[in-house]
């Protein structure tokens, strides 16, 4: 729905609007609606973990090279996107400056705060906090308050931290949702190696 506002709005079709105004502004380069010739080697393949985690996990055919490269039938404000941890790291980076990407002013700062702002009804909550345009947002309370981010279905994490100046990124590729924990030791190192107490 998002995705026909915006094009109704800009003019131009949904996926000409995303290249002009974010993803080459940013510089994401490896961010992409269909795979590329060349680029199947690069795809990290996505794996299913059965009951019993001792088992090896076994690759998710649905989700190969092959059917990245099909042509795309909806562009979608909510997905659809191939990307990279680097590319994904400079759009949070992005949003965490308030709209700006290097020396390029991507969004003004309003809007790269609403995005990343709870927008919720006081007694709503999403994952036990608020929510933001796209993403789960710490509330007052939390340990983690006012960090802005989204899990992928394969674990790829990504938050920013506004508070603390940081912005974060991983890509795991396994499923169901974290079958692979890092995060649970990922987070508290990460938060040392900054000095960062909670």
């Amino acid at each position: 729905m998002l995705g026909l506002v915006i094009q109704r709005a800009s003019g131009m079709a949904f996926p000409d609007f995303i290249q002009r105004r974010i993803l080459n502004p940013i510089g994401m380069g490896d961010t992409v609606w269909r795979l590329r010739d060349g680029d199947a080697a690069r795809l990290m393949q996505v794996y299913a973990y059965g009951r019993d985690r001792a088992a090896p996990p076994t690759a998710i055919a649905g989700l190969s090279a092959e059917a990245y490269a099909q042509p795309v039938t909806l562009y979608s404000g909510g997905g659809g996107l191939i990307s990279s941890t680097r590319d994904y790291l400079d759009f949070l980076t992005m949003l965490l400056n308030d709209g700006r990407a290097g020396r390029v002013r991507v969004m003004k700062p309003e809007t790269a705060r609403l995005i990343r702002s709870d927008i919720l009804p006081a007694d709503l909550t999403a994952e036990g906090s608020g929510f933001g345009f796209g993403g789960w947002v710490a509330r007052p309370g939390h340990r983690r308050q006012g960090e802005f981010g989204w899990s992928g279905a394969a674990g790829t994490q990504g938050w920013i931290d506004p508070e603390q100046r940081f912005a974060a990124t991983l890509m795991i590729q396994a499923m169901p949702y974290r079958a692979v924990d890092i995060l649970t030791e990922l987070r508290p190192a990460l938060d040392a190696d900054l000095g960062i107490v909670r």
